[in-house]
């Protein structure tokens, strides 16, 4: 069997993952022969969004570890991890030293990476320089892949779904009417939500026929119920909060507007080609995809409460026609 090329991606979110999908795959093609093997946190739900993605082969989880000795842990189990994997080379997508570390104790020698801080001691060059440490993880990976003379086509993520997942989804929710909103309500953190208020606001204002799915949290199902669905109180209103992350993200590919808050359902939602409006209070808006239409509060109140929901009514206006009949075709 051929040993195989593993890439590193330390990063724990479903939006990360979604914005290294096409160096992923440049990779893959460049250095992998077509796939290669993703080593990744679990909190990306790579196994399930990936598993229709032909440059990935298969995706193993990396450790994340807590507590004394962390590092000295991480260290240990990924050096496991890279021993029953047996790569030909390693390349990892960030500054990290405990996967390169591991993979040279193996006598992997082709162990790539950025080389920022004391990762430079393990990684074969070229690398990039300092004054790139800080600057977004994106330009990051756009420096070191020109540095590797590895084209990368598109910064679209073109997240590839099963054609059977979509239809299971389609088929599940076909009665309903058009068109279909996602409300992506949920995020890592309070400061990054708009209120349940402005989304109630939302639905209110769009007096027309269509159906909005509200996802939010596996643990945020009875707190929606309670504070968006009944408030809403409409039978096109559908709290979809259970969902598998998979599941979601088929849905969401078969709407035709997705509207939430910056997590990673909403990059997920532009990953998979869907109109996106996404808003930002705290982080800066992401203006790096042709699906994301971002919203932010003004520059003197960095809240989500800034955000007007008469501005989300007006660009979602813009964006779709509130007039289609119940789904009856792709």
């Amino acid at each position: 069997m051929t040993r195989p090329v593993v890439i590193y991606h330390p990063h724990p979110g479903v939006g990360d993952l979604m914005w290294h999908l096409p160096f992923i795959r440049a990779l893959a093609k460049s250095r992998g022969d077509g796939s290669i093997t993703l080593l990744t946190r679990r909190t990306t739900h790579a196994h399930s969004l990936l598993a229709a993605e032909s440059s990935v082969a298969r995706v193993e989880y990396a450790p994340y570890v807590s507590g004394p000795l962390r590092h000295a842990r991480e260290l240990f189990i990924t050096l496991a991890t890279l021993r029953r994997l047996r790569p030909r080379a390693l390349w990892i997508l960030d500054k990290i030293s405990r996967p390169a570390i591991a993979a040279r104790l193996l006598g992997v020698r082709d162990v790539f990476g950025f080389g920022l801080g004391s990762q430079v001691r393990w990684v074969r060059g070229p690398t990039l320089p300092d004054d790139l440490r800080d600057a977004h993880q994106i330009d990051k990976l756009q420096a070191f892949f020109k540095q590797h003379d590895i084209p990368v086509p598109s910064q679209e993520p073109l997240l590839v779904l099963s054609s059977t997942q979509i239809d299971a989804q389609r088929d599940h929710f076909r009665a309903y009417p058009r068109p279909w909103v996602m409300l992506g309500v949920g995020a890592r953190n309070l400061a990054r939500r708009w209120p349940s208020e402005s989304f109630c606001a939302l639905i209110e204002r769009v007096d027309a026929a269509g159906t909005w799915f509200v996802l939010g949290g596996l643990d945020e199902f009875d707190a929606i119920e309670r504070d968006i669905v009944a408030r809403a109180a409409s039978s096109r209103v559908v709290n979809i909060s259970h969902a598998k992350m998979a599941d979601a993200a088929a849905l969401v590919s078969a709407c035709d507007l997705f509207i939430g808050n910056d997590s990673g359902p909403m990059n997920v939602a532009a990953a998979v080609g869907t109109n996106t409006i996404g808003l930002f209070g705290v982080t800066p808006a992401l203006t790096r995809s042709n699906f994301i239409h971002p919203l932010s509060s003004s520059q003197n109140n960095r809240r989500m409460e800034g955000i007007a929901v008469e501005d989300v009514t007006e660009s979602a206006s813009r964006l779709l026609a509130f007039d289609r009949p119940p789904c009856t075709s792709p």
